[in-house]
């Protein structure tokens, strides 16, 4: 694209619009065009900003308090010739930057979140794999579930998935546990795998085989999964504990010691589930959120996932509406087997990590007399 003077994006740029530009070719040109632009039209407001690579791509999306002085911050890293830093990294690719405005910090944080999740930039995907490893224990759709530990949040045939957890061979573990206790396949196969040494021995229950079970007591062993996941029951825990002392009582002590191993695991995984669903339970209720300009906005937040959002009603009929949709979303039945929607899970943790570092963002908290279904 042609390239643009600073003189002409002060008189083409408005305030109040999604910023754009784009620059020579040239990486020294460019990268000072992009820090005139930033001098001369963006502010020091909460806000979400977009690196674009030469063909227009998202490669990064951000958030900052203060926008300005967040994209300033990338040219003065660069100016030092910092090559690794993470910051001249992205603006050596970047052609162009956007960036809008939004109420407040907690609007600019989930504002981030979605757009990543849109554009999926490949600078937002390489730095997340600098962080320490993450999995997360999912429970494959399909006619035949399976269980099994991924390390992406985004899987495509995983209706139900927990995590992040950091303890990646304690998790491995108690994936092998609640399979062992329920039957459950957990081979990484779409389809049962004939050459599976679980079913040769009698330890998987999954349908066609002639050990298997059928079709609908498959399922009702996956649903004792879900409903394990959901901290709804105990029981994989109680049928592992069963076996492990049937063992001992006929003084099978390795078979025994084995069960007690999986028993471990499989409680070490209960008890981080059961701080989840604590944690979820307390993030129910409306939040007024003050904006740097002082106005406030109104998020109804169920389980720790932001459902519907508005400015803080003026008047009585505003007032009014507000409640009728806050009782709509507390009231309404889940239809989703899990607490939190699969897809919303990014959403939950970005929630609570916002109220575990501003404590005082409580005090803004409303909770009424919705409660979920």
């Amino acid at each position: 694209m042609p390239s643009r003077s600073s003189k002409q994006l002060r008189a083409t740029s408005s305030p109040d619009d999604l910023r754009h530009a784009a620059y020579a070719p040239s990486t020294a040109v460019r990268r000072r065009a992009l820090l005139a632009h930033v001098r001369v039209s963006c502010a020091d407001l909460p806000g979400t900003y977009r690196m674009l690579g030469a063909t227009g791509l998202v490669i990064y999306v951000g958030k900052a308090k203060r926008l300005r002085t967040r994209l300033l911050s990338y040219f003065r890293a660069a100016q030092k010739h910092r090559r690794r830093d993470r910051q001249s990294r992205i603006l050596r690719h970047a052609h162009a930057i956007d960036w809008e405005y939004v109420h407040s910090e907690f609007a600019a944080l989930l504002r981030e979140l979605r757009l990543i999740k849109q554009y999926r930039p490949r600078f937002n995907v390489l730095l997340n794999t600098d962080e320490a490893p993450r999995g997360w224990l999912a429970l494959s759709g399909g006619p035949v579930p399976a269980l099994r530990m991924v390390l992406r949040s985004d899987v495509d045939d995983a209706p139900v998935l927990y995590g992040p957890f950091r303890r990646l061979h304690n998790l491995g573990d108690a994936v092998r546990a609640l399979a062992d206790a329920t039957g459950v396949r957990d081979c990484g196969t779409t389809r049962p795998d004939p050459s599976c040494l679980r079913a040769q021995l009698g330890m998987c229950a999954c349908p066609g085989r002639a050990a298997g079970a059928s079709p609908a007591d498959y399922h009702a062993r996956v649903a004792l999964i879900r409903d394990f996941l959901a901290g709804r029951t105990r029981a994989p825990l109680d049928a592992l504990s069963a076996r492990m002392h049937d063992a001992a009582d006929a003084w099978q002590f390795e078979r025994a010691g084995a069960l007690k191993l999986k028993h471990e695991a499989l409680a070490w995984l209960a008890g981080r589930l059961e701080r989840f669903h604590a944690g979820a339970d307390r993030l129910t209720f409306r939040y007024r959120s003050l904006g740097h300009d002082g106005t406030e906005r109104v998020y109804l937040v169920r389980r720790g996932t932001v459902r519907a959002e508005c400015a803080a009603p003026a008047t009585a009929a505003e007032t009014a509406a507000l409640d009728a949709l806050a009782t709509r979303i507390f009231a309404a039945h889940e239809v989703a087997d899990v607490d939190v929607p699969t897809h919303d899970l990014d959403e939950f943790y970005l929630v609570a990590s916002w109220f575990r570092r501003h404590p005082d963002e409580f005090a803004r908290v409303e909770r009424r007399a919705e409660r979920p279904a």
